[in-house]
């Protein structure tokens, strides 16, 4: 009986060491995470996709519209200063002089942007920036018409305002973000038009800010 008491004696302040240490490990990990994640937001946006029509070497490539989602992650060095990092998804179709089927494809948008913040005014705060993104494009498996995915490097821009909503925690994000690269060929010589175009893109999203 003393020997099984005593068993369940050490079991118990086992227990409650492993529960005491694991709860000062995580009040710990969510300091640390507190620190780490200070003056940054994150944020879900919707955005129109509105392409630029180009014309060279006798083609004329036209885009269809598209409703796209964009997830973004900011962090501020200064009030003023910072830096976003962002994915965006959207799916389109390219039309070309010529072809008698379009080629749709999901276009995927990696970006990482410098932002230049103003003082808040009137509860709005405005922002601009300026980056690079990697763009991919690839053609759907239905209407695709079986063309090879492909790259494409472009300098993203943005100029928009933060509406905090209730609390300083939580507000609407509006922005106009812009693409300017190389129209998409998908390597076939009869869709090449070696010209740039601009994507534009009015936003609006959410935004939670730690």
């Amino acid at each position: 009986m003393v020997e099984m008491f005593l068993r369940r004696q050490r079991a118990l302040s086992f227990v409650l060491a492993v529960l005491t240490f694991g709860g000062l490990g995580g009040a710990a990990r969510a300091q640390v995470a507190q620190q780490v994640l200070r003056n940054s937001d994150v944020s879900l946006s919707a955005f129109g996709q509105f392409s630029s029509d180009v014309s060279s070497n006798g083609i004329q490539q036209t885009t269809t519209k598209s409703l796209g989602g964009q997830a973004a992650f900011r962090h501020s060095y200064h009030w003023w200063l910072g830096y976003e990092a962002s994915y965006g998804y959207t799916r389109y179709a390219e039309r070309y002089t010529g072809q008698v089927f379009s080629y749709q494809h999901n276009a995927h948008e990696f970006g990482g942007t410098y932002l230049v913040q103003g003082p808040h005014a009137l509860g709005l705060q405005p922002f601009g920036g300026v980056g690079v993104s990697a763009l991919i494009f690839s053609p759907s498996l239905n209407g695709g018409q079986h063309a090879e995915w492909q790259g494409r490097t472009a300098v993203n821009f943005t100029v928009g305002i933060n509406h905090p909503l209730l609390t300083n925690h939580i507000g609407v994000r509006l922005q106009y973000r812009g693409l300017y690269y190389k129209a998409p060929d998908f390597g076939q010589v009869a869709l090449k038009t070696n010209s740039f175009r601009i994507t534009s893109e009015p936003t609006v999203g959410v935004y939670l800010k730690f």
